[in-house]
């Protein structure tokens, strides 16, 4: 099972480490905002330059917040 985590924020990226409990591995993601692009330290996005597990996880995460946070402005919990 993958957990993604936030790490940091700057001008530049946003980092997340995304720990596999199965595996007992974790992987380092990075968001580049001034190119829009995510990258992750896995051997399938190093390879096959696609989003792995890892990066998809921490999409999923922040769609989880977004929504989240909106359905509280709209007072539905």
């Amino acid at each position: 099972m993958l957990k993604a985590v936030f790490d940091y924020e700057s001008n530049r990226a946003k980092a997340y480490t995304v720990y596999n409990s199965e595996k007992n591995k974790k992987h380092s993601v990075i968001y580049k905002i001034d190119k829009n692009k995510w990258t992750c330290d896995c051997k399938w996005n190093t390879l096959k330059e696609t989003y792995c597990s890892h990066i998809l996880e921490v999409i999923n995460m922040e769609r989880k917040k977004k929504i989240s946070i909106l359905a509280k402005k709209l007072g539905i919990n």
